[in-house]
């Protein structure tokens, strides 16, 4: 990896989270997001960050690898939508309450299972 590299050539597979609202529950959920990826054990460089796209308030949760992009995707329910130009696949999901309360309890449960 060099200073020159993008996070799109590092980390091409998206995974976004679009909000109505942005404010302390995109933080919240994007650090839940990022406990939630730590315990998938990634295999690749990840990143979550929060974002105001053209859409909105948004969390980008970026990988180095495909697995890693897919587990995520299918704990949020992600699905597939069409991607930025330098991103090798994109999902992505609604982010609301509900949302964040599926992911906070995903969270627990795989805490939950890791100490067992």
């Amino acid at each position: 990896m060099t200073d020159s590299n993008t996070l799109e050539e590092i980390s091409p597979y998206l995974v976004l989270g679009q909000a109505d609202d942005g404010g302390p529950l995109i933080v919240e959920t994007a650090r839940a997001l990022h406990d939630l990826i730590v315990t998938f054990l990634p295999q690749g460089h990840y990143s979550v960050r929060t974002v105001d796209d053209e859409c909105g308030p948004a969390i980008h949760c970026a990988f180095e690898r495909k697995g890693d992009a897919d587990r995520l995707a299918a704990a949020v329910g992600a699905i597939e939508v069409a991607r930025y130009e330098t991103y090798r696949s994109e999902r992505a999901f609604f982010l609301d309450e509900k949302a964040t309360r599926t992911i906070r309890r995903t969270l627990e449960r795989r805490r939950s299972m890791a100490s067992n």
